[in-house]
């Protein structure tokens, strides 16, 4: 049925003012400080979690009901990031008997990438979505940023 609705915090953002398009009764999590990244990310995970999240919380867009996307986007990142050096290190062909083929971790590598793609844009971490998206006037004269 169309495009999967953008959630009202990233629309406001976004600069949406028509209310036709604004929830005004969308759930809304408890606010408070920056959600605690699940016990389960591992530590170069954990990184992209602290490196990230406060300023995606400040925007709104992160809550505490949005942990467990946000940890398998962070350990998306990992995943990829790992899978690349594996390439750096042994080349994107291996060879298998007396034939060349394509190192397995091209796959981890593509299919993480697509991951972080599908859900970085949900908290607006790609650059296609950071172009959708207006600051307000005090935020750009503050040299803000999404990413800030």
């Amino acid at each position: 049925r169309g495009p999967a609705k953008t959630p009202t915090n990233l629309a406001v953002v976004r600069g949406e003012t028509r209310p036709s398009r604004i929830n005004q009764n969308e759930p809304s999590p408890p606010g408070g400080e920056v959600p605690d990244p699940p016990e389960y990310l591992d530590l170069d995970a954990l990184g992209v979690w602290r490196r990230l999240a406060p300023s995606l919380h400040a925007r709104g867009v992160l809550t505490a009901w949005d942990t467990d996307a946000f940890a398998a986007f962070c350990t998306a990142v990992v995943h990829h990031r790992r899978a690349v050096q594996v390439v750096n290190e042994e080349g994107s062909v291996i060879r298998n008997g007396g034939t060349r083929s394509k190192h397995p971790a091209m796959q981890v590598i593509r299919d993480q990438a697509a991951m972080m793609v599908t859900l970085g844009g949900r908290f607006g971490l790609t650059p296609a979505d950071r172009a959708s998206i207006r600051l307000a006037d005090e935020e750009v004269a503050d040299g803000a940023g999404i990413l800030d």
